[in-house]
């Protein structure tokens, strides 16, 4: 099989096998590759790894030939839901709500190479975003959500070269696949609707990374915004609303990264600190225009910016072990106004640690097990007008917990 067709098979694998699954700040995805796992997604100088694309890919330029990478992540989140002041339209219903999901597996692809004295290129495919929530379709919050989702997958095709021994840039283009997938009831009869569409649009990704010296390097990314704009179908429980299309756009947020990392001890031991900016007041509602009765229907978000920081290490024991461990705080961009049951997050703090096993100079495999717990959230009701409050006063959110399970393999290929 050739590499086009290989690569083609490796993207619809992933497009079909990419769940929509949330457990960062808002939708973002940072699992990436087993060994950033393991790191806590702290991985902009990953060494001998071309899943380094993803994290601050002008650092491909420190390999010294072809290599592929291939990893899986096992996601098993859940979290727990307390109503108060439930309203007339939920008269008699519980009010403790647990919410827990089928394990999903986030899968990712990455191949670089040195193409010339001072060049190199490489191509990634991964998950960048991804959001699913699925609630009973009875629950006392089914007017904001039963169901939500989004499949986000990342083709990324990418150009690095040095600029000086010291300076070296990297250019990338964003490929990016979304699906989109929305279902709740209408305060109308209990009349479910599903909104489901998809959308492919191209962005940029830029860095730089500056070697001080052999043990000290920053790297700084920078990744512009998508405007996914999409035609979706829609379908309704009634002949009352008939079923047809609504259009709608969402904007994936621009970010930047800094990253310093230095090496000591020899060079056994590595620590990395990286800081992670992303511009989540791209967010700022969510506008659906249906071909029927429902007309335009805006749901403000207004989210904020927000801050991802994290610290990671990695020691190598031998010449065939390294442990590797990491802490990541992320800050939701969700405020309380406006926070819903579809990106159902408070503050995120993630706990990892993880190995890696060289059985010979050319090949590595990694681990990594990661803890994901959240701040309780409060969510208020959200129908309109003198309806609002009849599905109940508050929700808090509490208890939320991910859990992952990451397993890649690395191949020097010349």
């Amino acid at each position: 099989m050739s590499l086009k067709k290989s690569l083609a098979a490796m993207v619809l694998f992933i497009v079909l096998a990419v769940p929509s699954v949330s457990f960062a700040e808002g939708f973002g995805v940072y699992e990436w590759s087993p060994a950033g796992v393991a790191m806590g997604d702290n991985y902009m100088f990953g060494e001998n790894d071309p899943s380094v694309l993803g994290y601050n890919p002008a650092a491909i330029t420190k390999l010294d030939g072809s290599y592929f990478s291939i990893g899986t992540t096992w996601v098993n989140p859940a979290n727990n839901t307390t109503f108060s002041g439930l309203g007339p339209l939920n008269t008699g219903k519980n009010t403790e709500w647990t919410n827990s999901y089928s394990p999903a597996i986030l899968p990712s692809m990455f191949y670089a190479t040195k193409a010339g004295e001072n060049s190199w290129w490489g191509i990634a495919i991964y998950s960048r975003y991804g959001n699913q929530i699925e609630y009973d379709k009875s629950w006392p919050g089914r007017y904001d959500t039963t169901y939500s989702g989004i499949k986000g997958v990342t083709v990324q095709p990418t150009y690095a070269w040095k600029m000086t021994p010291k300076l070296s840039a990297a250019v990338g283009v964003d490929i990016n696949y979304m699906g989109l997938v929305m279902e709740k009831a209408l305060p109308i009869g209990g009349i479910q609707m599903k909104i489901d569409g998809t959308s492919i649009r191209v962005g940029g990704i830029f860095s730089l990374m500056y070697d001080f010296n052999e043990n000290t390097s920053a790297a700084l990314l920078y990744r512009t915004k998508i405007k996914h704009t999409m035609d979706a179908d829609t379908t309704f429980s009634s002949a009352a609303l008939k079923n047809g299309t609504a259009s709608g756009t969402v904007t994936l947020p621009d970010s930047a990264t800094f990253g310093l990392g230095h090496k000591f001890n020899g060079g056994k031991t590595r620590v990395e600190f990286d800081a992670t900016w992303t511009n989540w007041s791209t967010y700022d509602a969510l506008v659906m225009a249906f071909d029927n009765a429902l007309g335009t229907v805006r749901s403000p978000k207004d989210w904020k910016a927000s801050w991802r920081l994290g610290v990671g290490i990695e020691h190598k024991l031998s010449d065939k072990w390294s442990v590797l461990g990491g802490y990541v705080w992320e800050e939701s961009p969700v405020p309380d106004d406006t926070m819903d049951f579809t990106v159902p997050t408070g503050d995120r703090n993630r706990l990892s640690v993880g190995f890696k096993y060289r059985p010979n100079d050319r090949s590595e495999w990694a681990f990594a097990y990661t803890s994901i717990w959240a701040g309780d959230r409060l969510v208020y009701s959200h129908l309109p007008g003198a309806a609002n409050g009849a599905d109940y006063a508050s929700g808090q959110i509490h208890d939320s917990r991910t859990q992952l399970l990451s397993l890649g393999y690395t191949i020097k290929l010349k």
